[in-house]
């Protein structure tokens, strides 16, 4: 699992999670949470990012939960961020 994969997947999740709309305050604040974190990745250097995919892991996890339902292809690629972060040892 490479840095550019991962990226992939961020562009490809950050895309898909534009496109949802919420009215429920709570799940709107943490999807743009989600969105920032991801945005602030794409653009860090490698050396700085570490704990910054940790936080993220951390966010994507709990947003499967609330998305699995209502929004199955978020959640998926949610879940497939996970999975790398894992292999990547974050």
């Amino acid at each position: 699992m490479n840095r550019q994969n991962l990226d992939n997947k961020l562009q490809e999740l950050h895309s898909q999670l534009q496109d949802i709309e919420l009215v429920d305050e709570n799940k709107r604040q943490s999807l743009e949470k989600l969105m920032v974190d991801i945005q602030e990745l794409l653009e860090q250097e490698e050396e700085e990012e570490a704990h910054k995919y940790k936080r993220l892991g951390e966010g994507l996890r709990e947003s499967v939960v609330q998305f699995e339902a209502t929004h199955p292809t978020a959640a998926m690629l949610m879940g497939q961020t996970i999975d790398m972060l894992v292999q990547m040892g974050i």
